[in-house]
């Protein structure tokens, strides 16, 4: 057997591995998230709104060059849920919101007592890198 030469502990973290998020909120039990609605990239012609079409499916998709949310839309599903009462939604905000963005607060949960009341109301706020007013219409 070979001999192996152990290495010395670095101590401790000095922060959490897991970073807490900008964009959701997690101090009470109904979980709320920052969203950002697609249709309003389209709504507002904004030009970080991409889109490409997949050679292998034929299917067509979008998404945000600036990574405001991090997923890729597939266009055919998005306008057939756009013809809906409910529209197509929003979906979880990933970085930074630019002024033109179409952003709601939404909860995960519903529930009722001390354990789902609200205890970060500030986070209902317009993010700190927004300077437009904060789309609350879709908020608890």
């Amino acid at each position: 057997m070979g001999s192996h030469k152990r290495l010395p502990y670095t101590g401790r973290v000095p922060t959490p591995t897991v970073p807490a998020q900008d964009h959701e909120c997690r101090q009470c039990c109904s979980f709320c998230d920052r969203l950002v609605h697609p249709s309003g990239c389209i709504a507002r012609n904004c030009p970080s709104l991409y889109v490409f079409d997949d050679e292998e499916t034929g299917h067509r998709f979008m998404g945000c060059i600036h990574k405001v949310f991090r997923g890729e839309i597939d266009v055919a599903v998005f306008r057939e849920q756009e013809r809906t009462r409910h529209g197509f939604g929003g979906v979880k905000m990933t970085g930074t919101p630019l002024p033109q963005c179409r952003l709601s607060v939404e909860r995960a949960y519903d529930g009722s007592g001390q354990a789902f009341d609200c205890v970060n109301p500030s986070f209902f706020d317009p993010p700190e890198t927004l300077e437009v007013s904060f789309d609350l219409r879709d908020h608890l």
